[in-house]
């Protein structure tokens, strides 16, 4: 069964459940406000229904918008700036202790972690539904779900038993990470590597959870977001080297993944 992304964005928020291993919040966050530096006593998994943030962490800092998933280990320290329009999502903390006998899960749950949401984010939107709908079979149907969630996760984080990706792989994604700022394209990327570029694309969106495409914009957009902290340097100047065609396409890629603009970033940070 497919859930309406936009459907499930316009539910009540403001919900709390409790089920055995998770305590799942629905929470709605104000446009342009902030949550100051904390941390959590569990790992939390969260995934963004509508808006977006920017999540700051020990020097680094991630941009999630609509349908992002993101883990967030137990008692690291963050916090987050949300964008230019009220953000909805969900915030599930686990018991990692309930998965110590599930190596792969228990893993997972230790690392930090950022990608779309791609199926597990539909099992997410499956478990809002059910919050939102309770009945007296709802609690066992959001632990089933949010027990999904948790193999999803760790399926999706980890190789093929006993192996790691290929070597091919690894080396386009250090390609990816080398060369983000060029007009890099599929069919030269995989060239490099010696691969059909049919075969790298779909082996890359199953190993990393997203495209080449996206990958080299998140990249992108993370390095403008840095220079944009840490220099006064005009957002024109910023964008080129980071790797965009103009100062528009710039302002309109990052508005979309951190939902504000170049300028509303580095005056919200200054604040």
């Amino acid at each position: 069964m497919m859930v309406n992304p936009q459907a499930v964005a316009a539910l009540p928020t403001g919900r709390t459940m409790q089920v055995p291993g998770f305590v799942l919040r629905l929470g709605v966050h104000a446009a342009g406000s902030a949550l100051p530096r904390h941390f959590h006593d569990d790992p939390t998994l969260c995934y963004v229904l509508r808006g977006g943030f920017t999540e700051y962490s020990t020097g680094d800092q991630t941009g999630c918008g609509p349908t992002s998933l993101k883990v967030m280990p137990a008692g690291e320290p963050h916090w987050n700036r949300f964008g230019s329009q009220e953000t909805r999502g969900i915030r599930i903390d686990v018991d990692r202790e309930r998965f110590v006998d599930v190596p792969a899960i228990f893993r997972t749950l230790g690392e930090r972690l950022q990608r779309p949401g791609g199926r597990t984010g539909e099992l997410v939107r499956r478990l809002v539904v059910e919050m939102n709908a309770p009945d007296s079979a709802s609690s066992v149907a959001v632990e089933a779900l949010a027990l999904e969630v948790m193999v999803d996760l760790a399926r999706a984080d980890t190789a093929s038993p006993g192996r790691g990706p290929p070597r091919w792989l690894r080396a386009a994604e250090e390609i990816i990470r080398e060369q983000y700022r060029t007009r890099l394209s599929v069919g030269a990327l995989a060239r490099l590597v010696e691969v059909h570029p049919a075969t790298l694309s779909r082996a890359y969106r199953r190993r990393y959870g997203c495209t080449i495409g996206e990958q080299i914009r998140r990249l992108r957009v993370d390095h403008a977001a840095r220079e944009l902290l840490e220099t006064s340097d005009p957002p024109s100047e910023i964008a080129l080297r980071a790797g965009f065609y103009d100062q528009s396409h710039f302002t309109n890629v990052f508005r979309r993944a951190l939902g504000v603009t170049p300028a509303a970033y580095r005056a919200a940070a200054a604040d």
